[in-house]
Order: C-alpha cells, then structure tokens, then sequence
C-alpha cells in the first residue's frame, strides 16, 4: 500500500511540475523576422537559377558573364547574416542548462550569439566565394558545381528551416 501511495505521490509532484512549467513562457531563440525568411527565399531560388545556368560547367574566358551574379548572391547572403545576427539571442537559465546537458553528451553548442542560421548562411557564403574564385582562376567542371551546390542545399536547408520554425 506504501508504494502505490508513493508511485501516486510522484504522479501527482510531476504534474504539478509540469503545469508549473508549462504556465512559464521561456524564449530560447530570437524571434521570427519574415524579412529574413523573404531575404532567404529568394536568394535560394536565384542560387538555384545560377547552379542551373551553370550545371554543365563554365569556362574561365567566360567568368566576366557570372562575375556579377556571383557578387549578388555572396552580397545578399552576407546582408542576411548581419539581419540574422542583428536580433537578440534570449540568454536565460534555461538555455544555460540545455547547453551544459548538451555538452555533457558531446553534442557541439554554437558559441556566442550567432543564430544557426546565421552561420548557415556564412557558410554558403565561404561556399560561394571559393566557388567565384575557383571559377575565376580556371572555371568549374560539372562535378565540381554538382559538389558547391549540394554543400550549398545543405546550409539552405538548415537556414530556412531554422528561421521558419521561428515563426511560431
């Protein structure tokens, strides 16, 4: 009888544990900015128009024709991390203690106050520029857009993402 008492006496501190902190609003990651959102829709699919354009690969006697597009898309990309970067990062005990459980298990936390999203897009932006470079210097063959554009998907992905959930 002592340890059905017990077992319901758990029962009943967990709920009230839990509707304690269900009524509690934690804010652990910045707020949703549909510009972002916007900024980076739309340069997804004008990256997507210019890996396509350039899917058979490219030549470097015609790098001239794709140096500006190439400064576009690396200049948006770096406006959108100063707008990502730009909002405030909620710091709090909770997020403390996530990060702290989060290390004790070997999972790599962000440091400082960049948003995911933001060294996402940092990252297509290296991406594309060691691209442009590469292009200037002896153009890309169709492996190598292939390879730029699926490292290119992968931070999109985890940009949009990120930014979309925000929106909550």
């Amino acid at each position: 009888m002592t340890r059905l008492k017990a077992t319901s006496m758990r029962a009943v501190f967990s709920a009230t544990v839990l509707l304690l902190l269900s009524a509690c609003v934690t804010t652990l990651a910045p707020s949703y900015d549909k510009a972002i959102v916007d900024g980076l829709v739309s340069t997804n699919q004008k990256l997507m128009e210019f890996f396509a354009a350039a899917s058979a690969g490219t030549k470097q006697s015609t790098f001239s024709t794709r140096e500006k597009t190439y400064n576009n898309l690396i200049g948006n990309l770096d406006a959108l991390v100063i707008q990502a970067n730009a909002r405030p990062v909620p710091k709090n005990k909770v997020t403390e203690k996530v990060n702290e459980a989060l290390t004790k298990r070997g999972v790599r936390v962000l440091e400082g106050d960049d948003a995911p999203s933001a060294t996402a897009m940092e990252e297509i932006s290296k991406t594309m520029t060691k691209m442009r470079d590469t292009d200037q210097k002896q153009g890309v063959t169709a492996f190598e857009v292939r390879a730029f554009k699926g490292q290119v998907v992968i931070y999109l992905d985890q940009a949009i993402t990120y930014e979309t959930f925000l929106e909550r």
